[in-house]
């Protein structure tokens, strides 16, 4: 059956709704930000409230439990009252999790503001693959996807850019007006079209695809919404959880789960996050040669600059070589960090190379946000069919909490015990175990249709991957 001729389109609008939607990601972002700029401040017995070693690693740690905890919420919400409206609500856990920094006297407050902004991240990790997949063309997809990890860069990058030269509870005061700024943005956005469909309002439905697509004629808003029709009767949409746990266990749907739930660990044990949140410290206790506030930003800004690298180039070199490079790459750099910090710690005269941790950084955070740390995002939109997306998000999440939780609490225990150098080398290790996953499991997803994804998912591995 031949398809009907289509008017000029656009797809500025798709670009702007997933721009502002992510924006939710910058105020992950700077939840990211604070805990790399503040832990060293906070460990000051000038600080306003003096925390340790330990409790440090809780106030990373806690962030992590939070994030499980917005998964169920997100998900529920996103099937429930639409993906738009449960993204404006990480605006107020947002905004109640800085105003509890504001006016911290105890580390325990602090203890408390994490988790709320934790919930937050949790909900617009869960929900915003959910949002931008459904509002956006299938040659862009891959692209949109992206800016979930390019916007949590921004939000880091603004907020260790900004928090050296600004009081703590300043910073706090300035990052409570973000979610704000998100609000009055995003609140002019329509729902996806998808969920309207999946609730039967069509009028509102055929208004979003318009909108979205550029569509000027009512014949052809009709036409795309009977294909969404058709796409939601297929997958059945049910809005009983039993019933999306079981289209979990379809093969492809295990398959698309294992494939994003085991590069999220790769994520994790790449020890980027765990990095980045003891960043400063890590460069005070390496001895660089320059001031570690400026060695941050500029690994932040080189990392939000290989994202949007990412972001242009996804669609053109395709998701699979992305994440071969990235890996392969993030192996050699953290290996050679850990052979600095283990020279270090051992007495060799490292002062001539002091320049060496900041440097292997800067290039790990190039190739880790070119690949490793942008694709599994947008991964989430395009191999999960839209009536398991929700819970499908909710389980990637939650496993991201479980393990990144785990991971902030054996980083600081194993540095502490016995060197941060066997850190690194473990890191290290599963950075490269991660390209021979990519190698192996990963489909290619460029440029193709979710039907034609689907089928490279249900065809032997080797085949899938070379196709």
């Amino acid at each position: 059956m031949n398809k009907p001729a289509v008017g000029k389109r656009t797809q500025w609008k798709q670009w702007a709704a997933g721009i502002t939607a992510t924006m939710s990601m910058v105020c992950a972002g700077t939840v990211y930000g604070w805990a790399t700029t503040n832990l060293s401040r906070l460990m000051d017995k000038d600080s306003h409230i003096v925390i340790t070693s330990d409790q440090s690693s809780w106030i990373v740690s806690l962030t992590g439990i939070g994030s499980m905890i917005g998964p169920f919420i997100g998900a529920a919400c996103a099937d429930t009252f639409g993906r738009k409206r449960t993204l404006l609500l990480t605006s107020l856990l947002y905004g109640v999790g800085w105003l509890i920094d504001i006016f911290a006297t105890k580390v325990e407050e602090l203890y408390i503001a994490r988790v709320i902004l934790g919930t937050g991240i949790g909900i617009s990790y869960t929900t915003n693959p959910m949002y931008v997949s459904e509002i956006a063309d299938v040659n862009i997809k891959g692209a949109l996807g992206t800016l979930i990890a390019v916007n949590v860069f921004t939000g880091s990058v603004f907020t260790c850019s900004l928090g050296p030269f600004v009081a703590i509870r300043t910073l706090s005061i300035v990052l409570f007006l973000i979610p704000i700024l998100f609000l009055c943005l995003f609140a002019w956005f329509p729902e996806t079209p998808y969920f309207l469909a999946s609730k039967k309002r069509y009028v509102e439905a055929a208004e979003s695809l318009s909108f979205f697509k550029g569509i000027t004629d009512n014949q052809e808003a009709k036409n795309e919404l009977e294909a969404v029709i058709l796409s939601i009767e297929k997958n059945s949409t049910t809005q009983k959880w039993t019933t999306k746990f079981r289209e979990m266990l379809r093969p492809n749907n295990r398959k698309a789960l294992g494939i994003v739930v085991s590069l999220i660990i790769a994520q994790l044990m790449s020890g980027n996050y765990t990095t980045m949140a003891y960043l400063e410290v890590l460069f005070q206790s390496a001895n660089i040669g320059i001031n570690t506030n400026l060695a941050t930003v500029i690994v932040l800004v080189m990392g939000l600059l290989s994202c949007a690298l990412a972001t242009v180039t996804v669609e053109k070199v395709g998701c699979r070589p992305l994440l071969m490079t990235s890996t392969l790459g993030a192996t050699v750099t953290l290996a050679v960090l850990a052979s600095y910090l283990i020279a270090d710690r051992n007495g060799f005269n490292v002062t001539s190379v002091n320049w060496l941790p900041v440097v292997t950084i800067i290039l790990f955070q190039l190739v880790y946000q070119l690949g490793l740390g942008a694709i599994p995002d947008a991964l989430i939109g395009q191999l999960f069919p839209n009536n398991v997306k929700s819970i499908g998000s909710a389980i990637v999440t939650i496993s991201d909490g479980v393990f990144g939780l785990v991971v902030a609490k054996l980083y600081q225990v194993i540095g502490d015990a016995v060197g941060e150098y066997v850190v690194y080398y473990i890191f290290s290790a599963a950075c490269f175990l991660a390209f021979l996953f990519a190698f192996v499991f990963i489909p290619e997803t460029k440029n193709k249709e979710f039907e034609e994804i689907q089928q490279d998912l249900a065809v032997s591995r080797l085949h899938c991957c070379r196709r």
